[in-house]
This record gives C-alpha cells, sequence and structure tokens, in this order.
C-alpha cells in the first residue's frame, strides 16, 4: 500500500485514506490538535481522511496534489 508521507517524523498516511487536501488555515488548529494530539510548526497544508480526521502537512498544497495525482496513474 502506497503511503503519502506528510513532512513530519512518523506521519504518514495510505493514499487511498486521502479524502481532501487543504490550504492550512489557523481556524482548523482545534481539529489537527483532535486527530494529530498536537500543532507542529510550519503547517503549510491540511490532509483530511476518509474518517474525517484533519493531518498537518509540511508540504504545499500543490505538492501534495501532484504527488496523489501521480500514485493515482500509477495504481491505475
Amino acid at each position: 500500500m502506497d503511503t503519502l508521507w506528510l513532512g513530519y517524523n512518523g506521519l504518514s498516511i495510505p493514499c487511498n485514506d486521502i479524502a481532501a487536501i487543504l490550504f492550512y488555515r489557523p481556524v482548523l488548529n482545534m481539529r489537527i490538535v483532535k486527530t494529530y494530539g498536537s500543532l507542529p510548526t510550519n503547517i503549510q497544508s491540511i490532509v483530511v481522511t476518509s474518517e474525517g480526521g484533519f493531518l498537518p502537512s509540511r508540504w504545499s498544497v500543490e505538492q501534495l496534489r501532484y504527488r496523489l495525482a501521480h500514485w493515482q496513474d500509477c495504481s491505475e
């Protein structure tokens, strides 16, 4: 199963569990803490899981969407 590393130690997600990739906004901080347990530094984007979790990423929205699209092309 392919996973997407989100830029923080030990934080990756199976590509098929990604529901959305969003721009980071501070209003999402509480949802990040609820899912991840803390609020790391240098958040650029948010990955929403298929179960409704909000995970932080150091990668830009464009980088994550590119990687996810590449994975989808390779998995077909």
